[in-house]
């Protein structure tokens, strides 16, 4: 349904009865229904504390697996004790949630990182005769998988940490196992700013009886290097939490409306206080408890305000409704733009996109902002960016995926240079030669995307392109001729337009082959192109060099190798040149000139005379060799 049709009706008609049914039922059960909304809020604040303790520990279990698969793939060998030292202080480098890593020996040595006041220390490890070796360490050639061992205490840390080992094999044969510990006294100050936030008192406990964080834990220091009774955790009595305290020995069952959730109510200091817990597990055989404490009283505070609220908006209800249809209207309009608009990009139509206007609406005025910001900052990101390569890509990806990594492929390649352009650009200014190479590119450029070809660079006044790839193009080589054909045609007409205008004619060379070559994502970590690299890349380009040789004075040469002829014959009108050195290679390289109408009279004469059916047999035999 058009978004006008549902704002208008929904704002309109529906909003009368729906709003209306929910003050009435809203007065009638507050209680119920204020219950349920706490209940709500106390669910998404108990699942936002369990991702954040997840999003602290699940880089632990990336970061094992990572050094775990180097050595099982034998890319770092455990026993060179520098590289793996440098590795364990790299791989804990990029994770601030990690405290510590490990690669332990079967023999109890080998090498560790750690944060400590601030700072990276990383070295050797030798536990070798120490009789406080965890458990975990010793049982690690048992374990099949990674495993999450209790809270211990690191004296150098005067912190609680949770450990995950994870052992490494390889063909069968265990190496010994990586060790990655993280602090969770990050987490208390988290929920401290959640407490801040939306007024929560939110709590994690390792079991019934000890405090994995809290609020009040923020700025705290324990000391649990002599503790026997239990994990070195602080116990729900030192928290400074008196209800927290006596939620086990003085709460109530109470009924959740959640499932997998548990209320408890406790009645302390003339106060009473709702407590909503639930179970988070996958961290070691004790699960933990993720807890939501508040005053009922607040509830009553919610309550009152539902009814004054319920009464007011029964008053202005009528009023309402025409607001809301003249919004609706509104709104629904400027969302329409948005959505054309959107569609236009999706499209990579940028030049069409109008300026979407200013509303008084904030979001939609906003949105519009930031969405012209978008589109401008596209079109200039669309000047260094083909296109053309850019949609195929992305067709490519939604028919196989993330199926960009660099393959080998069949392809076509192209080089242009233009002859005499240092000359050309001593005379001009910067300017001047900015515009000259401008239009020349964009002549180049739009005969070869005619033909589904990419431009890969621009390099002064060269250009390099190719076929065969993102998409597989069988006819690659034909594609090719037909732009070679097509740019020797638009370099003769604009240079006489050139002429016309008393300007010199533009010279241009033109160099094409066929051949295998790595196509992918080349580049570093934050620069990446699309590109090729081959020898099939170098031999194009040496063929464009050699035509050098041959121009004479001709405006446009263009000069192909005999595979590049072999596999496209008939595409482009073709004459022999015979075999031919070219820089850096030995042995000659068979080679073909493209001929058109226009400047047959500045081409050299074949080899030999051949027919269509000598022609064929000819270029065939090329392709071969």
């Amino acid at each position: 349904m058009p978004i006008a049709a549902v704002l208008v009706a929904g704002f309109g008609s529906l909003m009368l009865a729906a709003v209306a049914s929910v003050l009435i039922l809203g007065l009638v059960s507050a209680s119920t229904n204020t219950f349920a909304l706490l209940n709500d809020k106390a669910d998404l604040a108990l699942a936002g504390v369990e991702v954040r303790v997840r999003h602290q520990l699940d880089p632990a279990r990336d970061m094992a697996r990572f050094v775990a698969g180097l050595i099982e793939r034998g890319e770092l060998d455990p026993d060179d004790a520098d590289r793996l030292t440098i590795t364990l202080r790299g791989a804990l480098a990029a994770a601030p949630d990690v405290t510590g890593i490990a690669f332990t020996r079967p023999d109890l040595t080998g090498a560790q990182a750690g944060r400590l006041n601030g700072g990276l220390q990383a070295g050797a490890m030798d536990m070798q005769g120490d009789g406080s070796v965890p458990p975990e360490v010793l049982n690690g050639p048992s374990r099949g998988a990674a495993a999450w061992a209790d809270p211990f205490w690191l004296k150098e840390a005067s912190n609680s940490l949770i450990t995950l080992y994870q052992p490494v094999r390889r063909d069968g044969r265990y190496l010994g196992q990586v060790a990655v510990g993280v602090s969770l006294g990050d987490l208390s100050r988290f929920l401290s700013v959640l407490y801040v936030e939306q007024g929560l008192n939110a709590f994690v406990l390792y079991d019934r009886d000890h405090v994995l964080a809290h609020p009040a834990l923020v700025g705290r220091s324990f000391d649990f290097s002599n503790k026997s009774d239990g994990p070195p955790l602080p116990r729900i009595d030192q928290v400074d939490d008196p209800a927290l305290a006596a939620l086990w020995t003085k709460g109530v069952p109470v009924q959740a409306l959640k499932k997998r959730v548990e209320g408890q109510s406790v009645h302390i200091a003339g106060d009473d206080y709702l407590f909503l817990t639930r179970s988070m597990a996958g961290y070691g055989q004790q699960e933990w408890i993720i807890g939501i404490g508040f005053r009922e009283s607040e509830m009553n505070g919610e309550i009152q305000r539902l009814v004054k609220t319920g009464l007011a908006g029964l008053a202005i209800l009528l009023i309402s409704v025409a607001v809301a249809l003249f919004v609706g209207r509104k709104i629904s309009r400027q969302v329409a733009r948005l959505a054309e608009a959107a569609d236009r990009v999706r499209a990579f139509e940028f030049q069409t996109i109008a300026d979407l206007p200013d509303s008084r609406l904030q979001e939609m005025a906003r949105a519009a902002t930031a969405f012209n910001a978008m589109v401008a900052g596209l079109r200039w990101f669309e000047t260094y960016v083909p296109k053309a390569l850019v949609l195929r890509l992305m067709r490519q990806r939604e028919t196989q995926g993330d199926g960009l990594d660099s393959v080998q492929r069949e392809v076509t390649v192209m080089f242009t240079d233009i002859r005499g352009f240092s000359r050309m650009a001593e005379h001009r200014s910067a300017a001047d030669t900015a515009t000259l190479l401008n239009e020349h590119f964009t002549l180049l450029a739009a005969c070869i995307e005619a033909e589904g070809g990419t431009v890969d660079k621009f390099i002064g006044d060269s250009l390099m392109a190719f076929w065969g790839a993102p998409e597989k193009q069988e006819d690659h080589a034909a594609r090719a001729l037909r732009a070679a054909h097509a740019i020797h045609h638009a370099v003769l007409d604009d240079n006489r337009k050139r002429a016309a205008a008393g300007q010199e004619a533009i010279r241009v060379r033109i160099g094409l082959h066929s051949g295998p070559v790595v196509v992918g994502n080349i580049g570093s970590a934050n620069r990446i192109n699309y590109t090729i690299v081959g020898d099939t890349v170098n031999v194009a380009a040496r063929i464009e060099e050699l035509s050098a040789a041959l121009q004479g004075e001709a405006e446009v040469i263009v000069l192909t190798s005999g595979v590049t002829a072999a596999k496209g014959v008939g595409a482009a009108p073709l004459v022999r040149q015979g075999g031919r050195s070219l820089r850096g290679r030995s042995g000659t390289t068979e080679l073909w000139r493209l001929v058109a109408a226009e400047d047959a009279g500045h081409a050299p004469p074949p080899v030999a005379e051949t027919g269509l059916a000598d022609n064929r047999r000819v270029l065939s035999e090329a392709g071969e060799d």
